[in-house]
């Protein structure tokens, strides 16, 4: 199996950038894999930024491979696209400032990342499986790959280095690839995985400006359950705004870099994870 470990898409996630160069410093070796390592971003890597032009994780639409741009992601984009030309997996390193644990992200319905995922749950139930289906936002980087998993660590400030969250991911690695090298992804039954249901901004002016924050009590408290009548924001005065919908699972809690998508948090639900294989 061909398979890529990928860091820096956003270049101010250091844990996949420092971790993808330690892992090819000590040349791993498996019988049964071949493994690249991919820095992604480098110019956003060297500025310490998430991105130089637009968000090289949703710059891999098909069309937008074809076209001559000025764009340095979209032109990043192209190159990554020859580079994963006949892998078989993707995984793909992120950092993330939500209170997200290690979570595993799978975009894609293909059985092996799915079985992947049950497997590492059954080995560490504190991991979380979270399903982003669709490409709203673009086509993400493992839209180029049949087989991917996406693990998002946090929470982790931008450009900060986080000892503890570096090794728990080292460990998922290390056990991904023995699972893979081995041929031991059969899935697992009992496993439960978030879907993602709906995105929610910040309450804003009529000019866009934001006219509050993540209330404090929902801080912090992804994939806790958010019920009818919690705390959901708070505007500059003190006043609350109330949740209003369904019992949902929030991820993604005032993520930095999604200020600029206008997303506070993502709702989701939670399901057997065997109901998707």
């Amino acid at each position: 199996m061909r398979l890529v470990i990928s860091g820096g898409v956003h270049g101010n996630e250091l844990l996949g950038i420092y971790l993808v160069r330690s892992l090819k410093e000590e040349g791993l070796s498996f019988p049964n894999l071949s493994i690249d390592y991919l820095l992604a971003n480098p110019k956003a890597i060297d500025l310490c930024r998430r991105y130089v032009d637009r968000d090289l994780n949703r710059s891999f639409d098909r069309e937008m491979l074809e076209v001559d741009t000025p764009i340095y992601e979209y032109e990043r984009a192209k190159v990554i696209a020859e580079r994963l030309a006949g892998i078989d997996f993707l995984i793909d390193l992120h950092t993330t400032t939500a209170n997200m644990g290690v979570t595993l992200v799978v975009s894609s319905g293909d059985r092996l990342s799915l079985n992947m995922a049950a497997e590492l749950v059954g080995w560490d139930s504190s991991i979380k499986v979270l399903r982003w289906l669709g490409s709203q936002e673009g086509a993400f980087i493992n839209s180029l790959v049949p087989h991917s998993l996406t693990i998002e660590v946090g929470p982790v400030p931008q450009g900060v280095l986080h000892a503890d969250l570096f090794f728990k991911t080292r460990r998922v690695v290390l056990k991904a690839l023995q699972l893979l090298d081995r041929g031991e992804v059969e899935g697992r039954r009992g496993i439960s995985c978030y879907n993602i249901t709906q995105k929610i901004d910040f309450p804003r002016k009529e000019g866009g400006e934001l006219a509050g924050m993540v209330h404090p009590e929902l801080q912090g408290r992804d994939y806790g359950i958010l019920r009818p009548g919690d705390p959901l924001f708070i505007d500059f005065r003190g006043e609350v705004v109330e949740y209003g919908g369904e019992p949902a699972f929030p991820v993604f809690i005032n993520e930095a870099a999604y200020y600029e998508k206008g997303i506070a948090l993502f709702l989701t639900e939670r399901v057997p994870l065997g109901e998707n294989l």
